[in-house]
């Protein structure tokens, strides 16, 4: 789709405002607006701007669209301060600003499948860790939710909840954002758009469950709680108690309903504890003569307050309670209250409330096993889903919203509801003290519902129901599947691009090959590695670069130069080091036209014995020969089996970590064709010892090239002692880690050059 490629990003000025306007078009997804196809595209101007982003600029993007989403769709908690809003949104917001700092790990540029999923997945399991941390978690905001008037794509939920929802519309957007940038191919497009075309569409063949068990008759009862505010608290408790007891007693005159539920806070601390206002509670109840539900908040005699549920028979007399589990912080518990004494705001919650126990099933004579998840508990799926797990055959919500007034706090809060009941497959009462009252059936449509501050008797049938939906039997399996997937994606390196075509074998004539052997303090193998050298069947020349050794290594390769005229000698004023030494020796290779150019240590740890099969390996097709210790065939000997395993664990890490296949990245023995040889020395190599050879197997293995290991037996030299220190491994260990995370992250190392088959 060549047209719709936009490649140019503008730069940070631009991007934090076009960031902030992919949130806010997504908060637009939910009430007060309710545009939920908007949530389809909403992500994709982000996912575009982060598309040739690095991690830090991803942070920034990402926090620039968190706040914008977050600050406007939670814009109802300003009524409780700005404080309290800034924090919110702040902490909701911190959850995004994550997500943008992982996509680069996540692109996959000739992977458009891969990307799309590991984007879908990465949303996903940040929602969902959002919804359990801090502080227990906070849900508002879930994107899935935005989706129950959406009567195809909701449907993934009965199998996988709200995450599947989620998951679904973020892959959409990923999949639209993937075209949009151009990346991947015919093949890669169209696997993006039938995966996204799949997930929006597809769950239309999928029903909804259906409650088939028998009807019981509900009725909640509504007040308007601002006909209460004028007094003290006590007055206030009192009111609210009084114009609950009224609306009751209406349902005398009628047919007797077979459930009555009142909202949560009902019987508030002052009309709870008051012995004169529970007795005309019970007798109203006996009078109706259904069992009835009332949501209270509870001062105990042990000094601790609770936001309850009383269960009242149909002679009016208390034969259950069930205590709320998961409070709501900063509104019914100040966490660390010692500490945050200096916010004048906590005085609004001067009592923290105590946790119930555990959630529970009601039961009555003549109703089926129910269950009542207070208010803000309704937000959380685990919660609802373990209680249909184990029995509930329908569910009332008791819901106290009455503080956010007019705004679209109670209007999403429906919309947990919604959720819910599709994924239990149960009936759903929100019984609402001052609105929104709703009765929502197992599709998540709402049947009945009685606006804000409208005092009102809201009466159904519902249905109970046995039936359990795949995600009550599996749980949360779908954020289990996409972090195993989000860490399968953020450990795997990158796939390096197409490899460059074989170079073919060199013709005779052309395998002119120079042998770099670095020297300090070889005086006792010099000698007998330059003449083994010089023995093998080919046309080889020897330049041996000493670091001024003080055991006399030098003149001892004179004496041999006398009689050698294939063998150079360059004496350096100081100990300059291994890496150094071999670039040196490359440039004299490249200037004077070798076909072949050799590494290969002169203390005879390298056999030149072995010297003509890595040379016969690169003549006939590799741009790169291994002398490897680590393939079949392959062997050390004199060193300790300590030893031995702590260079095989190097040698996986650095295959772990950087993607490669090589297993012998770290022997020196090898053999370069002079064009490998010219792309690598086209840009510095600062790395040295191990992580010079490393690197230059790196490189390699980016730029295409074919790398080919021929097995050697390497022995420990016996003369001298290793240059190698605990220094020169560490620094390995240490460039390995971050050009593995370099590569992860999206982004190229200076060290380590990206050539034209890098896929990003």
């Amino acid at each position: 789709m060549p047209r719709l490629r936009l490649r140019a990003r503008p730069g940070l000025p631009l991007a934090l405002p076009i960031a902030a306007a992919s949130g806010l078009a997504l908060s637009a997804a939910f009430p007060p607006v309710g545009l939920w196809p908007i949530a389809f595209v909403a992500f994709v101007p982000l996912l575009w701007l982060l598309d040739d982003a690095g991690p830090r600029r991803g942070l920034v993007l990402g926090l620039a669209f968190g706040l914008a989403f977050h600050g406007a769709t939670l814009y109802w908690i300003l009524r409780f301060g700005e404080l309290a809003w800034v924090a919110l949104t702040l902490v909701s917001a911190s959850w995004v600003a994550l997500f943008g700092a992982l996509v680069p790990a996540l692109r996959r540029p000739a992977r458009p499948l891969v990307t799309v999923l590991g984007l879908a997945s990465a949303w996903t399991v940040l929602e969902w860790l959002k919804g359990a941390w801090p502080l227990g978690g906070f849900t508002w905001g879930t994107v899935g939710v935005s989706q129950v008037d959406n009567l195809v794509t909701v449907r993934l939920g009965t199998v996988a909840g709200v995450w599947g929802v989620t998951f679904a519309v973020v892959a959409v957007n990923a999949a639209v954002a993937q075209l949009v940038g151009g990346a991947g191919g015919r093949r890669g497009h169209l696997a993006v758009v039938g995966l996204a075309a799949a997930l929006a569409l597809a769950p239309a063949a999928m029903p909804f469950a259906a409650a088939d068990g028998r009807p019981i008759d509900v009725t909640t009862i509504q007040i308007d709680v601002r006909e209460a505010r004028d007094g003290t608290s006590i007055d206030e408790d009192l009111k609210v108690a009084e114009l609950s007891i009224e609306q009751h007693r209406t349902l005398a005159a009628g047919p007797r309903p077979d459930l009555v539920v009142w909202g949560e806070g009902s019987l508030d601390p002052a009309a709870a504890a008051d012995p004169g206002v529970r007795g005309v509670v019970a007798d109203v109840v006996a009078d109706v003569g259904a069992p009835t539900i009332i949501g209270a908040v509870i001062d105990d005699p042990d000094g601790s307050q609770h936001t309850s549920v009383l269960q009242l028979d149909s002679a009016g007399n208390q034969v259950d309670r069930y205590d709320k589990t998961h409070l709501v912080p900063f509104g019914e518990y100040i966490p660390f209250r010692a500490r945050l004494d200096w916010i004048e705001a906590i005085d609004q919650v001067p009592v923290d409330r105590v946790a119930g126990e555990g959630t529970q099933l009601l039961a009555s004579p003549d109703l089926p096993p129910f269950s009542t998840p207070i208010c803000f508990e309704n937000s959380f799926p685990s919660i609802t889903r373990a209680i249909v797990d184990r029995g509930a055959g329908f569910v009332v919500v008791p819901v106290n919203n009455a503080s956010y007034g007019f705004t679209a706090a109670s209007a999403q809060h429906l919309q947990m509801s919604q959720m819910r009941a599709i994924e239990t497959g149960r009936w759903y009462v929100n019984a609402a003290i001052s609105g929104i009252s709703a009765f929502v059936d197992p599709s998540g449509r709402v049947v009945a519902s009685a606006g804000l501050f409208e005092p009102a008797i809201l009466r159904h049938t519902i249905r109970a129901s046995n039936e359990r939906t795949w995600y009550v039997r599996l749980g949360d399996w779908l954020p289990w599947l996409a972090l195993v997937f989000l860490v399968v994606a953020l450990a795997a390196p990158r796939r390096r691009g197409a490899p460059a075509p074989a170079p073919g074998p060199l013709p005779p004539g052309t395998r002119r090959a120079l042998v770099i052997l670095p020297t300090y303090e070889e005086r006792a193998t010099i000698e007998q590695v330059v003449r083994g050298v010089r023995k093998a069947p080919h046309d080889i020349d020897v330049l041996v670069i000493d670091d001024s050794s003080p055991d006399g290594t030098a003149a001892v390769v004179h004496d041999v130069m006398s009689a050698e005229p294939h063998i150079r000698l360059v004496v350096r004023p100081r100990r300059s080091g291994l890496a150094s030494a071999y670039l040196e020796g490359f440039r004299v290779a490249l200037d004077e036209g070798y076909d072949l150019v050799v590494e290969m240590d002169s203390d005879l740890s390298h056999d030149p014995i072995e010297l003509p099969l890595l040379l016969e390996a690169a003549a006939a097709g590799a741009d790169l020969v291994i002398g490897s210790r680590y393939v079949p065939g392959g062997s050390v000997t004199n060193w300790s089996r300590g030893r031995v395993a702590l260079s095989r664990a190097g040698n996986s890490y650095a295959r772990l970590m950087l993607g490669f296949p090589v297993r012998d990245a770290t022997s020196g023995f090898r053999v370069y064709r002079r064009s490998l040889l010219e792309h690598l020395m086209a840009s510095p190599i600062a790395s040295e010892g191990y992580g010079f050879q490393i690197e230059l197997v790196l490189r390699s293995w980016r730029h295409g090239a074919a790398i080919a290991e021929v097995p050697i037996t390497f022995r420990e030299r016996e003369h001298g002692h290793s240059k190698i220190s605990r220094r020169i491994v560490a620094e390995a260990l240490w460039l390995v880690t971050r050009w593995g995370l370099a590569n992860r992250l999206g982004r190229t190392e200076s060290a380590v050059d990206v050539s034209r088959t890098d896929p990003r």
